[in-house]
């Protein structure tokens, strides 16, 4: 069977200095046998051949593929405000240039093979498109190879050799294949065999490529050795024939010092014996080492041997210290998560090394040594208005330094804090932990960090708590003011508390209950107590007499709140401010005579406008000063460029309220919006949003970065799903939507109703004719549902359509399970029409339905998750049929009989149904449904009568005059 995996190949470009360079591909495999190059590697094919790199070091190794390619060299080294672009093989003749490119490209590359080394993964060398790879695959060797240098005497001169010593076999290098990859770290490729050169530069091999020995005559042997060999010699075994060697074993000193950890990226301790005449580090293979002198034409060799018992018991104190031998044979703290963390032990044991004999060597950075002293900090704040003043002070050794000089580096993550010139600090990873998001959202001013009191959720983070004393929110103790007209179920009890202790600390609150749950009448409570706590401003007097009984001199005091929605929210919502809390006086800023409300804006408790409206006078909404803001369905403002968001965030204010039953539509750029507009600078500038919470969650699932978004904006965002508080819930829920109709179809209703008037009672004396009273209703009817129910030609658009499309698009969004019926197929293909242009999986059962497709059809919806919707005619789906999945019903127009509603409504709810039902009319205001809604009130006891769906009932012929008003 075929599979697929990523082969790295190395290829020679053929450039003066530059060594071979790595890409990488993804090949083909069959029984482990590589097969053919498929693809390049990108995460568009890796994904298609599903290949995985996360948690894996490909993802290092891919990263260095791109960073090594030709291309990717000629753009990093293209020297600064140079116009023409130099190509590379120019750039690696300039000396300086070709110097750091080399330093660059080598460490990179040793990177590069280390990693290849540790997974042994699939590699080749100069693998060609369309070739079999396995002809070009290397082996990775599992160990490095050590050199040995031979030295013969003879009446000539001296005559040395290298041989390589590899699992235990003993190699002449002229008898093999060698390519040498990179020169220092030495990585060769020896007879198809990729292998690490242990302390020697590769290049001393080229003249033992072709040639078993070199003979150096004797007049050349003082020169060949000062030049040549002592150089080579302090690091190699050496075997020597007709030389005296003598031998030394005794060590003097050992000491620590901080090597980096280029896979791991962090700092270990190496540990050092210091011999005589060598120092051998801990974790090199080297067993001897050698050295030559030369006097008086005689030849002496030094040659140091380990003592591995005593280095063991030296290095057996470290790990009694808690230290822990890695595979390099470093020494690491065990887990060290933290890559400065030996600094800090050394720090804390340094008596103790120091006691045992340790020589502790200062670490280096970048030439600059990283000081060891004791360190300290000391924060303190100070609360002022709506901010957080924070001062710190950082004490290391004698030094005192501001902690306002660190920010910038832990806000960049950078530990190398500079000192002076010769000197850094390494700032502990737990100064980076815990202050991290008070340099991300503090603003520096001299020596203090500002935070808004917004973002009083990030000192949580800095200890100890008694330096920051950060309270919690306020909690008032909220009771329902008498004169709210409804009683709060429990949860909304708790979701007016919640907006109240907001209200009562100074910050926007974003209410994100599902839909169903109540969060207009919630927010009118909360507003309701928001007005019984203003206190009369002796400044502001009336402007505006509003009856005849009222003093021109009384004081008034207005709530002056803002409530901005989509059009089709601003009657409900004056409907339901009228029924819960009818003594805040409102009004509805729309429309052409809008312009006469203006100069009054402040009078009055509640403002209802729309967003295009607010877009559109923006300047007088800026003028006046509201105590409130709320906006409705607020994924309207996700858009950060749009002008609502641009507009909406003019308008001066004291007090926020988003409601919305999904804050995240598309993605967090929309959750950024809404929370810039509750409570503006919460989560930074929207490109700092971006690359610290965007891109890594989005395209990374960064767990970290998603507990930290959570912890700001939790306290900001109330959401209860109808599981949530479905104890609280009845079982049935109904409330009604009303919806106005667009201009032109409000004439066009208008001129059919005169018409029918005309028609239906002006006729002669005698019964009226029922055929002619059906039709001409029903046409009113559906006009009232959408035009092109009477007219398919026409143009005019409809009001409910907009509202209803608009209702079921965040139910479907929500994840939501739906029941749409009507009393007119037609009006149902419409909605069929608007899934289908929406890509929205739906159901529909009418009267031509077939018998043995009712089943497969229930069955679908109750069983497919993805089928959000299902359109169902009234004659059709009042009886038979199960749909407990649905926990949503929504009846697009009224039938004269409210007892077929029930059996629509019974199809969801019965027995089986474990969600609680909501159930939603959707009304036309002015039209004969407001007029049927009201009739049905007034004759409920209809109910229980059985009526047929075809006829209408006696009393419709009564109230005739009523619905043609």
């Amino acid at each position: 069977m075929e599979h697929f995996c990523i082969c790295y190949n190395i290829v020679d470009h053929n450039f003066q200095h530059i060594p071979p360079l790595p890409e990488a591909y993804i090949a083909s495999t069959k029984d482990g046998t590589l097969n053919y190059i498929e693809k390049n590697t990108t995460q568009a094919t890796l994904s298609s051949y599903q290949i995985p790199v996360e948690q894996t070091d490909h993802q290092h190794l891919l990263n260095l593929c791109n960073e090594l390619k030709p291309a990717a060299l000629e753009q990093r080294f293209q020297p600064k405000k140079r116009r023409k672009t130099i190509p590379l093989t120019e750039l690696e003749k300039d000396r300086k240039v070709n110097e750091v490119l080399l330093n660059f490209v080598h460490r990179k590359l040793n990177t590069f093979y280390q990693l290849l080394y540790k997974n042994q993964y699939p590699t080749t060398y100069e693998a060609k498109r369309k070739e079999h790879l396995e002809n070009f695959r290397l082996q990775i060797a599992h160990q490095p190879i050590d050199p040995k240098l031979q030295f013969t005497k003879t009446d000539e001169g001296i005559e040395y050799a290298f041989q390589l010593n590899y699992e235990e076999n003993i190699l002449s290098p002229h008898k093999h294949s060698i390519q040498i990859l990179v020169n220092e770290p030495s990585w060769i490729i020896i007879d198809q065999t990729l292998a690490q050169l242990k302390d020697l530069n590769a290049n001393k091999l080229k003249p033992f490529r072709n040639k078993e020995k070199i003979i150096i005559e004797q007049k050349h042997i003082k020169t060949y050795m000062e030049k040549v060999i002592v150089p080579i010699i302090k690091n190699i075994e050496v075997e020597a024939k007709g030389f005296d060697i003598i031998y030394k074993e005794n060590i003097v000193s050992y000491g620590v010092e901080f090597v980096q950890d280029f896979i791991k990226d962090s700092y270990v301790i190496q540990l050092n014996y210091d011999y005589e005449n060598y120092t051998f580090n801990h974790n090199s293979n080297k067993k001897t080492a050698s050295e030559v002198s030369y006097e008086d034409d005689q030849i002496e060799i030094i040659q140091t041997r380990r003592n591995t018992e005593n280095e063991q018991i030296i290095a057996d104190q470290l790990i009694k210290l808690g230290l822990t031998e890695n595979q390099s044979l470093l020494f690491e703290l065990k887990n060290q998560k933290d890559d400065y963390a030996i600094l800090d032990w050394v720090k804390k044991h340094k008596t103790e090394l120091v006691a045992a004999g340790f020589t502790i060597h200062p670490p280096q950075h970048l030439d600059k040594s990283i000081l060891l002293q004791d360190h300290s900090i000391e924060i303190t704040n100070q609360q002022k208005n709506d901010w957080f003043d924070i001062k710190g002070i950082v004490t290391i050794g004698n030094q005192q330094i501001p902690f306002t000089k660190f920010i910038t580096y832990i806000r960049n993550n950078d530990h190398h804090f500079p000192i002076d010139d010769t000197s850094i600090f390494i700032i502990p990873q737990e100064w980076m932990n815990r202050y991290k998001k008070l340099a991300d959202f503090g603003t520096v001013e001299n020596e203090e960090i500002k935070v808004n009191k917004n973002n009083y959720t990030i000192l949580k983070d800095i200890v100890p708590a008694e330096s920051i004393p950060v309270e919690d929110l306020e909690t008032v103790d909220y009771q329902p003011s008498k004169d709210l007209k409804a009683t709060l179920r429990p949860y909304q009890f708790e979701g007016v508390q919640w907006l109240v202790n907001h209200y009562h600390n100074g910050l926007g609150a974003c209410l994100a209950d599902d839909m169903g749950l109540g969060k207009t009448l919630q927010t009118i409570a909360a507003l309701l107590y928001a007005k019984e706590q203003l206190q009369p401003n002796e400044e502001e007097v009336e402007r505006i007499q509003f009856d005849l009984f009222s003093s021109p001199l009384e004081k008034k005091t207005f709530l002056k709140a803002l409530i901005v929605l989509p059009s089709s929210l601003v009657f409900n919502w004056a409907q339901e401010i009228l029924k819960f809390a009818p003594q805040l006086n409102i009004v509805k800023y729309i429309g052409a005579e809008r312009k006469n409300i203006t100069p009054y804006l402040e009078t009055y408790d509640i403002v209802l406008t729309t967003y295009t409206t607010l877009t559109k006078d923006i300047e007088a909404f800026k003028k006046a000063s509201f105590h409130y803001l709320i906006i409705d369905e607020s994924q309207q403002i996700k858009n950060k460029n749009s002008k609502v968001f641009q507009a909406i965030n003019t308008v001066p204010v004291t007090h926020k309220i988003s409601l919305s039953g999904t804050p995240i539509e598309n993605s967090l750029a929309d959750l950024w919006s809404q929370m810039q507009f509750i409570n503006p600078g919460i989560l930074g500038s929207f490109s700092f949003f971006k690359d610290h919470f965007m891109v890594p969650i989005e395209k990374h699932k960064d767990e970290a970065k998603i507990e930290e978004l959570k912890s700001l904006i939790d306290p900001f965002i109330l959401r209860r799903t109808k599981e949530q508080v479905a104890k609280d819930l009845p079982e049935l829920s109904e409330q009604v939507w009303y919806t106005e109709m667009q201009p032109k179809q409000e004439k066009l209703y208008e001129a059919e109703k005169s018409a029918a008037r005309n028609l239906l009672l002006g006729l002669d004396s005698g019964p009226v004719n029922k055929i002619n009273v059906i039709n001409t209703l029903t046409k009113l009817r559906q006009i009232a549902n959408h035009p092109v129910l009477v007219n398919p030609k026409t143009d005019t658009v409809s009001g409910k359509f907009e509202d209803v499309t608009q209702y079921l698009k965040t139910l479907v969004r929500a994840d939501k399970k739906v029941l749409v019926f009507s009393s007119f197929v037609s009006h149902l293909k419409l909605y069929e029409q608007w899934c289908n242009e929406n890509n929205i999986n739906y159901n529909t059962l009418t009267g031509q339905t077939a018998t043995q497709d009712r089943e497969q059809l229930v069955n679908s919806f109750q069983e497919d998750e993805s089928i959000s919707l299902f359109f169902i005619s009234l004659k059709a789906g009042g009886v038979g049929i199960n749909l407990t999945k649905a926990s949503y019903v929504v009846l697009l127009d009224p039938w004269w009989n409210p007892f077929i509603e029930k059996q629509a409504i019974a199809r969801s709810h019965r027995i089986g149904q474990h969600n609680q039902v909501m159930v939603t009319r959707f009304i036309a205001k002015n039209t004969i449904e407001e007029k049927i809604l009201q009739l049905q009130e007034r004759k409920k006891a209809l109910s229980d009568e059985i009526i047929d769906v075809n006829s209408i009932p006696e009393y419709i012929e009564e109230e005739l005059a009523e619905f043609l008003k």
